[in-house]
């Protein structure tokens, strides 16, 4: 399999995946892992991916200080599984804001795309692992 077929590989393990494990290092330097909504992600063509979170969450408070996370994708019904490592980051731009902006993000409380307590997170991982049954692949992205 090529680099690029490995790539879409990614892409399509990603988009079969409700959700997704997020792992960020804690402020006393221990790792911790969430579970959060892949839903901003499921129409992705690329591995710029987006998550959202409160500006007062102690997950936002961790990225602030150390913004190297792994995010961990797996699919029950297909066994795929997918490690993607990167840094992640607040998005400010309005227009990106907006695009990414849903309705039904209200029912986290926030009250659109300009809420000061909506913050818009984007990776853009730097390398991957990948399994299919028993086969792993690495690389670079």
């Amino acid at each position: 399999m090529s680099a690029n077929n490995d790539i879409q590989s990614v892409i399509d393990v990603i988009k079969s995946c409700d959700d997704v494990q997020l792992c960020t290092t804690r402020l006393d330097g221990y790792p911790e892992t969430r579970h959060v909504m892949n839903a901003m992600n499921r129409e992705i063509g690329d591995l710029e991916l987006h998550f959202l979170t409160g500006r007062e969450t102690p997950k936002f408070k961790q990225i602030q200080k150390n913004p190297k996370c792994c995010l961990y994708y797996f699919n029950p019904q297909t066994r795929y599984a997918v490690r993607l490592f990167g840094e992640i980051a607040e998005v400010a731009d309005t227009t990106t804001r907006e695009k990414m902006w849903h309705d039904d993000y209200k029912k986290f409380g926030y009250t659109g795309s300009s809420d000061t307590n909506f913050v818009l997170l984007r990776i853009r991982p730097t390398s991957y692992k990948f399994y299919v049954g028993d086969e792993m692949k690495t690389g670079l992205i």
